[in-house]
């Protein structure tokens, strides 16, 4: 269910949306200045606490607001934060010998606690709107719930379904925004409206009476005298004869004219084209003000033309080293940059303090919850794709009998050895 006042310009929280207000909200975002020191924790009088929770409350407006926190904490909180061991240290090369005791090499941390998010990206209504199949995740949501995003093959009706590496995502064609003929037309008529309003007024002639046997002299002359009756007020202000009174009324008309005739056949072009596509194929518009919002991730493959996509791999960071030389002249000493980025797309700066302040408060107050078990127990109990919830639950039996410790009670019998005669244990007395 979407919240009430979701794009509130009071609290400006920016969301996963195209909507032209979240865009407003963006720019507000990093330009007002109460708004810019609401997250500038350098110089602040709020405790730790605040701080946290401020963080929190931010980060969760954008990624996964629509999920409710308890299950949030339960099912997408990652117990631990994924290592990190980047190995640019054996790819950097010194530039020269005599420069190797001189180069440096500026590593800052690697943004790890960005990727507690990474749960939420998996989702597969965050990939719907990450394909840009979607104008909002809020629609990405429905359009999994009404059965019209397939999963491998097989409709798929979970939008909490966790994506793995190597599947196919697809989406049915007439259900994509920019891709419906409904709203096509729509924009369509918007748009020649539009052109009739800035498009300048035509000039009217006078309708001029003529019979069937009339002279073409005839029908210049009224034509002739009409237009210098309609221009004689200019004429006579301007100190003209009445002899150039047509030729200046014919200037005037022909650009009014042309561009009238333009604009026609710019609109007959459009719909030319528009009723020209091959059976099957739906015209494509662009809502407004989307550029902000047109990338696709690293982690997704899309293939514009079926509407699909594939889950590459999980997000993660990558490295890249960047060299130059010190701007300072007396020392000649290169320097090295390594720069990190994240796969996650997110508003806020992924070395900043807001994920990590995030994480903290999780870490404090979030009940450490086995989310991996707990996710196979529910499968395999309430799974809906038999093959997948039968392999749950065997898991889940394996784990349950593994931890009460079932098989490890009866003690199993060793195999008896032979034993030797009494009477050869017996020492020999008689000697």
């Amino acid at each position: 269910m979407r919240k009430a006042n979701l794009f509130r310009p009071e609290s400006a929280i920016p969301r996963m949306s195209w909507s032209p207000r979240n865009l407003y909200n963006l720019i507000a975002r990093s330009s007002t200045g109460r708004l810019v020191n609401e997250l500038n924790f350098t110089k602040t009088s709020m405790t730790m606490y605040q701080q946290r929770w401020r963080s929190k409350r931010m980060l969760r407006g954008y990624h996964g607001d629509w999920i409710p926190e308890r299950r949030f904490k339960r099912w997408f909180l990652p117990t631990s934060l994924p290592s990190y061991a980047p190995s640019f240290l054996s790819t950097v090369k010194p530039l020269s010998d005599a420069d190797e005791s001189d180069h440096a090499l500026d590593s800052p941390t690697p943004p790890v606690k960005s990727l507690f998010m990474r749960d939420v990206e998996r989702r597969i209504d965050t990939a719907v709107f990450r394909c840009c199949f979607a104008h909002s995740v809020y629609y990405a949501r429905s359009l999994v719930l009404h059965g019209k995003v397939s999963l491998n093959g097989n409709v798929h009706r979970d939008p909490g379904y966790l994506l793995q590496p190597g599947d196919l995502l697809s989406v049915e064609p007439s259900c994509v925004p920019m891709l419906n003929g409904h709203v096509a037309k729509r924009v369509q008529a918007d748009r020649e409206r539009h052109a009739v309003k800035k498009s300048p007024p035509e000039v009217q002639e006078s309708p001029t009476p003529t019979k069937e046997n009339g002279d073409a002299s005839v029908m210049t002359e009224r034509s002739e005298a009409n237009a210098s009756a309609e221009n004689g007020m200019a004429l006579s202000e301007s100190g003209e004869s009445a002899e150039g009174a047509p030729a200046a009324a014919s200037e005037d008309v022909k650009p009014a004219t042309n561009t009238a005739e333009h604009s026609e056949e710019r609109s007959k072009s459009q719909h030319s084209a528009q009723n020209d596509l091959p059976a099957g194929v739906l015209p494509f518009h662009l809502p407004p003000f989307a550029a902000p919002f047109l990338f696709v991730p690293p982690y997704l493959d899309v293939s514009f033309r079926t509407c699909s996509a594939i889950y590459l791999r999980h997000p993660t960071l990558s490295t890249s080293i960047i060299r130059s030389r010190n701007n300072n002249r007396d020392s000649k000493r290169p320097s090295t940059e390594v720069v990190y980025r994240t796969d996650i797309p997110s508003p806020y700066p992924a070395g900043g303090d807001m994920f990590g302040l995030a994480w903290e408060l999780y870490v404090r107050n979030a009940p450490r919850v086995r989310s991996d078990e707990r996710r196979t127990k529910h499968i395999g109990r309430y799974g809906h794709n038999g093959f997948e919830a039968a392999r749950a639950f065997e898991q889940d039996r394996r784990r349950v009998a593994i931890r009460r410790g079932w098989g490890r009670k009866r003690r199993i019998p060793l195999p008896q050895q032979p034993q030797a005669p009494a009477h050869a244990s017996l020492p020999n007395t008689s000697q």
